[in-house]
């Protein structure tokens, strides 16, 4: 193994996290993702699955299958893309880098959601709405009552769109709370790790330096550089999930110089990477 996939690997494992490669279906939605056009031929979709391991048969299905899912389009013969608008969770992982602008100073008040009345045997629903909640950082503080930090911008009204768009259960209210008794307001900042975040932070810091050592190493050739992109493609994948599922705390209860610096760092790491996936899919279209 090489002196910085070990970094990596020892750097995922200080962040409670495992560096676990796509599978065939997101390899394809990634590389859509990453390429501008959001567009591309067969032929550098099937080398890029070889890196993963794939046959070009498991790429092939894989389109097939996501084609129907209509999770991609076919522009013209062999040409593949994203759907126009995407979905609303491509959207969410496209729209990491400006998260951090949602942020907004913080009153002291609360958001709260109240499901008690949620059909919990409409299992479909039931995922949809929950997801919701973890995307925008809502915690469970009493049965049928989750609850944030009324921080983010636009206020309870924004908050309440977002959350429908994202799937959120129409029968769900969503209201601001505020004077909170001394014990509630305990309980309710309780509700999240603050040490684990904050050293969660730090740990994915350290993840992103060992994969900027990976990407210097690419320079060592053509397979030095296949074998870094696919390794920046795992690492970006694992880090960004966990910047969308950051609650995205005020500074009264978490400071967020370290949350920054890590989305700046990894902002410069995605850029990095992107040119060297760009220059892949640029060569291997032109055969």
């Amino acid at each position: 193994m090489p002196e910085w996939a070990a970094a990596q690997a020892a750097a995922a494992a200080a962040a409670g996290l495992t560096l676990t490669p796509p599978n065939a279906n997101e390899l394809v939605l990634d590389l859509l993702a990453t390429h501008d056009a959001h567009s591309l031929p067969l032929r550098p979709l099937l080398r890029a699955g070889g890196l993963f391991g794939f046959s070009d048969q498991t790429i092939r299905v894989a389109l097939s299958r996501l084609k129907r899912d209509g999770r991609v389009v076919t522009t013209a013969r062999g040409i593949y893309a994203l759907p126009p608008g995407g979905s609303l969770l491509m959207r969410e992982v496209e729209g990491w880098g400006a998260k951090e602008a949602r942020a907004v100073a913080w009153t002291g008040a609360w958001i709260a959601v109240a499901d008690g009345g949620l059909d919990r045997t409409d299992r479909p629903l039931l995922r949809r709405h929950e997801r919701a909640l973890r995307l925008r950082g809502f915690q469970g503080f009493a049965p049928g009552l989750h609850l944030r930090p009324d921080n983010l911008a636009g206020g309870t009204g924004s908050v309440r769109s977002d959350l429908m768009a994202l799937g959120l259960a129409p029968t769900a209210l969503v209201c601001r709370l505020d004077q909170l008794s001394a014990d509630d307001e305990r309980r309710a900042r309780d509700l999240w790790d603050l040490p684990c975040l904050a050293a969660g932070y730090h740990a994915l810091l350290d993840l992103v330096a060992s994969g900027d050592a990976a990407l210097d190493a690419s320079d060592a050739g053509q397979l030095a550089a296949e074998q870094a992109a696919a390794q920046a493609l795992t690492l970006g994948r694992v880090v960004i999930r966990s910047l969308i599922r950051d609650p995205l705390l005020p500074d009264a209860m978490l400071p967020a110089a370290d949350r920054r610096r890590l989305v700046a760092a990894v902002a410069a790491y995605q850029r990095r990477a992107k040119h060297l996936w760009t220059g892949l899919l640029t060569a291997w279209t032109a055969g």
